[in-house]
């Protein structure tokens, strides 16, 4: 089994949209997959057609097993649903010493239990007790970012929060950032590509072109996956040497990657 969090204290930056749909890749692929929305929002089960729910204040705050708040969304791909009770989970961590750190032990434990392969954590636009538990739950730290100047300046809190983090946990401190909404026509996308690129090097993702289709998607009940598996986010776009860059298939593969151990 493999967890992966998906953070930025940034809004607006695909975080739900990616935990979605390479979550729903994973589970088309044949894998076992488990959603968690850890976001008050509780946006991952409305764009899976759900209703949002109290599945992780149930778990967490009233110690309720994972399997019995676990809802299923597709062939494969199981959901543990947020909405604003969640805060009642920050709430306990905030007031417990180790409620953190209890957090990533439980989730990994029964997450096991439940034969997932594969764990997806959906988090809330900020810093709190609540990711840094998620950090400590997880083999990899995916960090979605938008390419603007005023999206990039917290990319570098985030990756020190990891590694701080790291350091003082066992956790592995392993982390990649995900471009999203990359406008192959303006400039400005391009620059902070490279400079991201310049900053990280390897640990940056090829880019999930802007595309239309993913917000469309949501409002009629589908996945990305079901809606328009061939749109440009999907299969990413063709650039002037007449090479595919980019794409949540792309993606998928590299994490697929992961967890295969390539």
């Amino acid at each position: 089994m493999i967890i992966f969090s998906f953070i930025n204290q940034k809004g607006g930056v695909g975080k739900t949209t990616s935990v979605v749909t390479l979550g729903s890749g994973f589970a088309l692929r044949g894998y076992m997959t488990l959603l968690v929305d850890c976001d008050p929002q509780g946006h991952v089960a409305t764009q899976l057609g759900l209703n949002k729910s109290p599945g992780l204040r149930r778990w967490y705050y009233d110690e309720e097993p994972l399997t019995q708040v676990m809802v299923q969304a597709r062939e494969n791909l199981f959901v543990i649903p947020g909405d604003k009770t969640t805060d009642r989970v920050l709430g306990r961590m905030r007031e417990e010493q180790w409620g953190a750190a209890e957090f990533a032990e439980r989730l990994r434990q029964e997450s096991a239990e439940t034969r997932a392969d594969v764990v997806l954590l959906d988090l809330a636009p900020s810093l709190n007790h609540l990711q840094i538990a998620a950090m400590l739950a997880s083999d990899y730290v995916i960090i979605p970012t938008r390419l603007r100047y005023t999206d990039l300046d917290g990319v570098s809190e985030i990756t020190h929060s990891i590694t701080e983090t790291a350091r003082r946990s066992r956790m592995p401190g392993r982390y990649y950032l995900l471009p999203t909404f990359f406008d192959r026509v303006t400039k400005e996308t391009h620059q902070r590509l490279i400079e991201l690129v310049n900053a990280f090097g390897k640990q940056v993702l090829p880019p999930i072109p802007q595309d239309v289709k993913l917000a469309e998607a949501p409002g009629r009940g589908m996945t990305i996956w079901e809606y328009a598996p061939q749109c440009t986010a999907v299969q990413g776009y063709v650039n002037g040497n007449g090479k595919t860059v980019g794409g949540y298939a792309a993606i998928l593969d590299a994490l697929i990657g992961f967890l295969e151990g390539v």
